[in-house]
């Protein structure tokens, strides 16, 4: 069985640790806020789209289309 005060002295540290890790986070969002406020210090472009990528269709069962062909393929060899 663990002892209580143990027990106690660990939840009181791992406390401490959440309240500064809070403490860390409001100071973030306070430079956040103000460089929102303020704009970006780093403009984006004009003309370039941030889309993420598209994704492509999976591969059907069976069908392995590597979009190459190396000598090694045709043997059974495949890189670890």
């Amino acid at each position: 069985m663990k002892d209580i005060n143990e027990v106690l002295r660990k939840k009181e540290a791992d406390l401490q640790q959440l309240q500064k890790e809070v403490e860390a986070l409001r100071v973030a969002i306070r430079i956040l806020s103000e460089d929102a406020d303020a704009g970006s210090v780093f403009p984006r472009p004009a003309g370039i789209s941030y889309a993420p990528p598209a994704r492509s269709a999976p591969a059907a069962a069976g069908v392995s289309d590597t979009g190459y062909s190396a000598p090694w393929d045709a043997s059974g060899k495949k890189f670890p």
